[in-house]
């Protein structure tokens, strides 16, 4: 398959986002496949599904189409290159190749990846379990998650400075009211990160802790040695404090969170109760919600779901018959 295609242009290097959100494989059996899904933080946006062996790996934020990248050698030491897309649909489409890599290796590579992506099923566990949170300054309780990872290697690795981001108001669509416009105030995001910078204080802290199945958490130092637990009702399973000292501040954190809701629904770790909640806050998008779907690990209210889905689906034909 891959001798077919000429070396062309060395193919680009998988991007920061890629790179710090997947860790390197355990153990050294190529065929021995690690499947699980990152989340992607701040500003918190979804998470990444990543099927991987020693020397290859597939990448896919939407469950359907998956990038291939294979490990190699270059002078800045090991690396990804990208080397094509796969999906169900479509099978292999590839990239030209970079000259340097080893084309046998990626021939015994090739083939187990893509047996794993065509039967395994999505989402994939979300196990990053260490998390990185910013405190509240006055509590000192969780105020906004800023990032995760699966290793306690890792924590020591990452270095991440204590400033929350929301995803930007434009890319969310999320438009300011007339009443804002009128008054010349800025994007809804902003306004919330400050709110959120506010809160966290001058002197902003932030803390490891390692999340344990009843959902509270162990904080960690950097011996990675528990210090301390703190019950589950201190984290905030939406990844941001909910409650908020004034009105503004909660009509921001309430408007930018229900704008999320359909992106919120692919945590893992979100109660019933939560699940149930959400669900209703994304009830105004339901394209959204039908084209996240079958990335939802689990649904508290089938009748909803299947209501919104059917709307994206007329919303759809309406589209499609206007054009």
């Amino acid at each position: 398959m891959f001798r077919t295609i000429q070396a062309g242009m060395v193919t680009t290097v998988v991007g920061k986002v890629a790179v710090s959100a997947v860790v390197a494989v355990r153990g050294v059996n190529e065929d021995l496949m690690d499947c699980y899904a990152k989340r992607l933080h701040n500003p918190f946006s979804s998470a990444v599904q990543v099927v991987a062996s020693a020397q290859i790996r597939a990448l896919s934020f939407n469950g359907i189409d998956w990038e291939l990248q294979f490990q190699c050698q270059t002078p800045r030491g090991i690396q990804y290159a990208r080397i094509g897309l796969w999906s169900a649909r479509h099978g292999f489409r590839p990239y030209p190749l970079d000259p340097s890599i080893d084309r046998d290796a990626l021939e015994i590579a090739y083939p187990p990846i893509v047996a794993t992506l065509e039967t395994t099923p999505v989402p994939l566990p979300q196990d990053d379990h260490y998390e990185f949170w910013l405190l509240d300054e006055t509590d000192h309780y969780p105020l906004a998650l800023l990032a995760s990872c699966r290793l306690p290697t890792e924590m020591s690795q990452a270095r991440i400075y204590p400033i929350w981001k929301a995803v930007s108001a434009s890319q969310l669509e999320l438009r300011n009211t007339p009443e804002e416009e009128r008054r010349g105030a800025p994007p809804l995001s902003y306004r919330l990160e400050q709110n959120v910078k506010d809160r966290a204080g001058q002197n902003p802290q932030a803390k490891w802790f390692l999340r344990t199945p009843d959902g509270a958490g162990q904080w960690l130092n950097a011996a990675n040695e528990v210090v301390d637990k703190l019950a589950a009702e201190h984290f905030p399973p939406l990844l941001l404090r909910e409650t908020w000292r004034k009105p503004a501040e909660q009509d921001l954190c309430d408007r930018y969170l229900q704008r999320l809701a359909p992106r919120l629904l692919g945590l893992a770790r979100l109660s019933l109760a939560d699940r149930a909640r959400v669900e209703q806050m994304a009830s105004h998008y339901a394209q959204e919600v039908a084209a996240h779907f079958h990335l939802y690990p689990a649904i508290a209210d089938p009748q909803r779901m299947t209501a919104l889905r059917v709307e994206a689906r007329l919303r759809d034909a309406v589209l499609v018959a206007a054009k």
